[in-house]
């Protein structure tokens, strides 16, 4: 009972720093934000409601983001409260042990890092794409939308195609226009209102031809079969985000690349980030444990100062790591998870090292 009463005290102190402190990281995010992002709001004249909108659905984004830093130094902090107020101390003297007192701490890093898994999965990456729709609307006049919103291929070396909009689940493009250049200069346009895939083919709608040589020519054309060298595959990757893919979309997706013979592995290194990163949860919990007790006598701001440390040289691993898989350098899995595996291993190594 006595230990049960321990725990709840523990995990209470723990989460109540753990809600603030990533308040704060969220506060700052958004400032810094909105700091960067004032002047293109003055010039598209974007309402208090509108602005509002756009950063109600970067939250969950920004939670994401700062969760690790937040449970490091919220564990940092708890520790170093309970020794600052000599608990630590009497906490040892009615026999409970340091590795005991890890335990509500490392249960709730499990469940945390379950947790944010489907935190991202579900909610950080429908926010993210609500948030995109939303830039899409408000600033769909920047160079950074058009690029988004249009997809642009070039077919060959005097070709290139422009679509307006390409639904993947139907496999229809709207608005598509193939221009053919000699030397700069275009020497005919072909343009469609739309076009539909039918696994060999693209069959065109409503089609109108221009050509621009000597002997102009304007001709309309209802349907007809375009050979281009290019196919859904092609447009979906061009045009997909990893982040504002779920976990089993991106799976799924991954697997379609798969099987029609495409580049995957860049793709396959976003899949495993999703997981490694979602575990460091229990690994900040981990090594904030062993920073706070190996230095018993240190301050609260210099826990502080080492959980920004370590945090940041996390970040630097994993980022490092995932460029990497990108690269090809390493193994789409160990590229992400390498920094997850050393920092466990350093956590344990510290942690069992730790006079209790």
């Amino acid at each position: 009972m006595l230990l049960l009463l321990l725990d709840k005290y523990i995990v209470t102190s723990f989460i109540k720093k753990m809600i603030n402190i990533l308040s704060v990281f969220v506060i700052i995010f958004l400032v810094v934000d909105i700091i960067e992002d004032i002047d293109k709001f003055l010039d598209y004249s974007i309402t208090f409601k509108q602005i509002s909108m756009l950063y109600i659905y970067s939250i969950p984004q920004y939670i994401h983001i700062a969760f690790p830093m937040a449970i490091l130094i919220s564990t940092v902090m708890t520790f170093t409260i309970f020794q600052k107020n000599n608990e630590l101390t009497a906490f040892k003297a009615a026999g409970i042990s340091v590795y005991r007192l890890t335990v509500p701490f490392l249960v709730i890093g499990i469940f945390f890092s379950i947790g944010m898994f489907f935190f991202e999965n579900l909610i950080v990456t429908q926010s993210s794409t609500l948030k995109s729709e939303l830039e899409q609307k408000y600033f769909k006049n920047t160079k950074k939308r058009q690029v988004n919103n249009n997809i642009l291929v070039q077919l060959d070396q005097n070709q290139i195609i422009s679509i307006e909009n390409f639904n993947h689940r139907t496999n229809i493009a709207k608005n598509i226009s193939i221009q053919k250049f000699n030397e700069n200069i275009m020497i005919s346009r072909l343009d469609a209102e739309s076009m539909k895939w039918n696994n060999e083919s693209w069959i065109a709608n409503n089609i109108t031809f221009r050509s621009f040589e000597s002997n102009s020519i304007f001709l309309p054309i209802i349907d007809s079969t375009l050979k281009i060298n290019i196919n859904p595959m092609d447009l979906i990757e061009i045009n997909t985000k990893p982040n504002e893919m779920n976990y089993w979309a991106l799976n799924t997706f991954i697997n379609r690349l798969k099987n029609n013979g495409r580049e995957f592995k860049k793709w396959l290194v976003d899949l495993h980030f999703k997981t490694a990163f979602s575990f460091s949860s229990i690994l900040m919990i981990l090594f904030g444990i062993s920073l706070s007790i190996r230095k018993p006598r240190s301050n609260l701001l210099a826990g502080v100062g080492a959980s920004v440390f370590v945090i940041f040289i996390y970040y630097i691993m994993i980022k490092s790591g995932q460029t990497m898989g990108y690269k090809g350098i390493m193994n789409p899995f160990l590229s992400v998870w390498s920094a997850n595996i050393v920092f466990f291993l350093s956590g344990i190594y510290l942690l069992y090292n730790t006079r209790t």
